[in-house]
């Protein structure tokens, strides 16, 4: 064979050689991208990772979770009222107005004691409030309300929605539990623009329209410090008759 074909051959046999390595390689590589989208590992079938023996610093009891957690208090005054009945503006809703004659705050006498009680797991909360010298037959409506002090802001929470508040506060006292249909209750019975800035809470202020739907979000709110009491009589129905800053407490343990 002539030594200038020998050297032909030799290159062409050199660059199929060459050639089907980079194609092994662009396969091999394109089946280990494939891998990694799928969420494949490179282990092997028999490799399996010990768990810890690291003993957790808690003890883990998932039953605990129905237990009381976090727990907030407020006292309920007229002084913690925004404004006086008669500041109530021209263009709010019937709904809000009062429909007897108003008691200026400093000689209203009603008062009252608020707890709201949050499960570990945030699937419930619970709601204990007293009142004194506040006339059931009086009472129209009773909140939870996000905002912070002497503000007015929305309603997280409408009792009236789960039934008449007067008969609740009958006795003085109401005790009731909050689940997450509670929240989204308020938010589906909010209609129209009125109801867009009355009924449900922001997580955050800077996202007005991102609202609060669980016990989860109140509980957040709650440790902010930003959530009230609020109860409304006919005379007193724009600001309330008593409120209360809700904040947290920390409970004294029993030996």
């Amino acid at each position: 064979m002539d030594k200038g074909l020998k050297i032909l051959l030799s290159s062409l046999l050199v660059l199929i050689l060459i050639g089907c390595t980079q194609v092994q390689a662009e396969e091999n590589t394109a089946v280990d991208d494939h891998s990694a989208h799928a969420g494949h590992t490179t282990a092997t079938a028999d490799t399996h990772t010990p768990e810890s023996d690291m003993v957790s610093p808690i003890e883990l009891n998932p039953s605990k979770g129905t237990e009381i957690g976090a727990v907030y208090e407020a006292f309920l005054s007229p002084e913690q009222e925004g404004g006086e009945e008669e500041d109530t503006p021209d263009i709010v809703p019937d709904i809000f107005k009062s429909t007897a004659p108003s008691v200026p705050r400093e000689l209203r006498t009603s008062h009252g004691h608020g707890v709201l009680a949050f499960t570990n797991d945030l699937s419930k909360a619970y709601v204990h409030v007293a009142v004194e010298n506040v006339n059931p037959d009086d009472i129209v409506m009773f909140h939870i309300h996000c905002g912070r002090p002497g503000q007015l802001g929305p309603i997280i929470v409408d009792f009236g929605l789960k039934g008449n508040v007067s008969d609740y506060f009958e006795d003085g006292v109401i005790t009731m539990e909050i689940l997450n249909e509670d929240i989204a209750a308020v938010m589906d019975h909010g209609e129209g623009l009125v109801g867009a800035f009355t009924a449900g809470c922001p997580i955050v202020a800077t996202l007005p329209t991102d609202k609060v739907k669980t016990i989860g979000g109140m509980q957040y709110i709650a440790e902010q410090g930003e959530l009230y009491f609020n109860l409304h009589t006919a005379g007193q129905t724009y600001f309330g008759d008593i409120r209360g800053q809700i904040q947290r407490v920390e409970l004294k343990t029993q030996n």
